[in-house]
């Protein structure tokens, strides 16, 4: 069963003619659909596809933040995904280099993004997101890129998507992954790939990861190669665990857990 929203979260749409997307999402979710706009936080179906609508702060907050997932265009879209290399800290981690394309299994899919990214590298990606709401955001997203002639192929042939618990995914694998990818919620006060707004908005839906060290055990009993871990600059190893070797970066780095060295 999936995680239910840690707040509560109603559906409803932009116009009439979305209305019933609305409606469709809010039953499987399991969340009111008003006939009209409503207090965030909310769903809210748009010209531009879902969004989730949530004011931060207090009750005298002005204004509402935006969580929007967009493979098409804007920091994560196709131009700067394809403007990747096999040289990047990413592809190095998760263990791709000339001629070779590791299938991967990312636990956290979180925004997508690097999922996203290493599927433009060619590898074959099972995003798995156990947040029905952002797997909702992730679904809508796919969607839309799929209709989309310049970036379908990728969507079409190396991505799919998996809403639910990863472990219990891990435990009945018959066929594993060469790299299982893991990306958890970082602490509080932490550095992330996400600015603060979206880190924000996505914590106060689904809350803390508190299991990482349980999945990671799972995850390096399932990985037929390795399982890599993204971590902030400076923060503990996910479950104690030393890795095999890690891949640094300015604010953040992956700790590279090689099967052969288990």
């Amino acid at each position: 069963m999936a995680e239910a929203p840690t707040l509560p979260l109603s559906c409803t749409a932009s116009s009439a003619a979305l209305l019933q997307k609305a409606a469709t999402l809010a039953k499987k979710l399991q969340i009111p659909c008003p006939p009209g706009p409503a207090a965030p936080p909310q769903l809210v179906y748009t010209e531009r596809g879902l969004e989730l609508r949530l004011q931060l702060g207090g009750p005298d907050t002005v204004g509402t933040s935006v969580l929007h997932i967009d493979f098409i265009g804007g920091r994560s879209g196709y131009r700067h995904a394809r403007n990747c290399t096999i040289n990047q800290p990413l592809a190095r981690a998760v263990g791709i280099r000339p001629g070779v394309r590791p299938t991967v299994f990312d636990a956290t899919a979180g925004m997508g993004a690097d999922a996203f990214v290493l599927a433009c590298l060619g590898c074959r990606v099972t995003m798995n997101e156990r947040s029905p709401v952002v797997g909702a955001l992730l679904a809508d997203a796919i969607d839309r890129a799929l209709q989309d002639p310049d970036i379908a192929p990728i969507f079409r042939d190396l991505i799919r998507l998996v809403i639910g618990d990863a472990q219990a995914a891990l435990r009945t694998m018959s066929d594993p992954p060469d790299t299982i990818y893991i990306d958890p919620m970082y602490p509080h006060g932490g550095t992330s790939a996400l600015n603060s707004k979206e880190m924000r908005i996505i914590r106060a839906i689904v809350g803390d990861d508190v299991d990482g060290g349980e999945l990671l055990a799972q995850a390096l009993l399932t990985a037929a190669q390795r399982v890599v871990v993204k971590r902030p600059k400076g923060a503990p190893l996910l479950g104690e665990r030393p890795p095999s070797h890690q891949v640094l970066m300015k604010n953040s780095r992956f700790d590279v857990y090689l099967r052969r060295h288990l």
